[in-house]
């Protein structure tokens, strides 16, 4: 930090010292071409994203096509995503006989023993996969866990990053209106 800190301060030192002290700061040479434009996320959910089940095998990911889905993309060492995932299945108790489906995607990098304390921790009893391809997270990810998306029957979402409980009622009352719950 302190090498970043003396760094920033010799370069503002530079551009005083060359464009005197009363002058707007502009860059000193030519600016660097602009970064590649990052791709919009995908208005729909892409059900036929290869996802590894990790408890029935002949589980397939397409099964959600078409369905109210709750998706609750996670890694199993991250503590927010710890904190969640009981809230995530009160929801599910609460919601699937309604028809809500639910889900949980973990990320890519989660290892094999990762996965098995998590489930034997908090008891995952839905569906439950790897996104073993990294392409889910390609697509949707925000880069942080936990990532929620409520998925409407035509694929549309809404997503959620954050794990507060304002969010967590956002998402409830979300979850009820795509029920049509009063």
């Amino acid at each position: 930090m302190r090498i970043v800190s003396v760094l920033t301060l010799v370069s503002m030192a530079a551009l005083v010292s060359a464009q005197g002290p009363n002058v707007p700061a502009k860059p000193l040479g030519p600016v660097a071409a602009a970064a590649a434009p990052v791709p919009a996320k995908p208005t729909k959910v892409d059900f036929s994203i290869p996802l590894k089940p990790l408890k029935q095998p002949d589980l397939s990911f397409t099964m959600l096509k078409n369905r109210n889905t709750f998706l609750f993309y996670f890694s199993p060492n991250c503590g927010h995503c710890q904190h969640t995932f009981p809230t995530i299945k009160a929801f599910r108790d609460k919601y699937e006989k309604k028809g809500m489906a639910f889900a949980a995607i973990s990320t890519g990098y989660a290892s094999p023993e990762d996965l098995k304390v998590f489930d034997a921790d908090f008891k995952v009893d839905m569906l439950y996969f790897q996104d073993d391809t990294k392409r889910f997270a390609q697509l949707y990810s925000t880069g942080s866990v936990p990532l929620m998306l409520l998925v409407s029957p035509d694929g549309s979402y809404q997503t959620w990053n954050a794990s507060d409980s304002a969010t967590l009622a956002a998402i409830e009352a979300g979850i009820k209106k795509s029920l049509k719950i009063k």
